[in-house]
């Protein structure tokens, strides 16, 4: 290899295909440089798919550890909110000293139920959320 600068007149001169021996053919060395660059073309796919299921593992996971105190709570909330209705309705059942009007008590027991509902609902679409197209 000589030390002389490429002039671009070279660049366009020079061979486009490794025919090496200069009968037009493919050769069997070129074959397989193109084997070789489809074969890793596929390898490259395949590890940004593996790199982007492992990563959108990764999310959820990070993501429910991160909501895990806040569902602790909710579901704490929820249970002493229900106890102490079910204490109201078991006292006013029994009449007892305590009595309050029935429609206090449909509310006081729709209003729990509503309550239950959407909290749950928050969590678990906070949890697990929702499609794009679903929103």
């Amino acid at each position: 290899m000589s030390d002389r600068p490429i002039e671009p007149s070279e660049i366009d001169d020079a061979p486009i295909s490794a025919d090496l021996d200069g009968d037009g053919q493919i050769d069997g060395y070129e074959l397989a440089l193109q084997e070789i660059g489809r074969l890793s073309e596929k390898l490259a796919e395949a590890d940004a798919e593996r790199d982007r299921l492992k990563s959108a593992g990764d999310i959820e996971s990070v993501k429910a550890r991160m909501l895990e105190p806040y569902v602790n709570k909710v579901f704490t909330f929820v249970a002493i909110y229900c106890g102490i209705v079910a204490v109201i309705l078991f006292l006013a059942g029994m009449n007892i000293g305590f009595t309050l009007p029935e429609t206090i008590l449909a509310i006081i027991s729709g209003s729990t139920a509503i309550s239950v509902i959407g909290l749950i609902g928050l969590v678990i679409t906070g949890l697990f959320g929702a499609k794009n197209g679903a929103r």
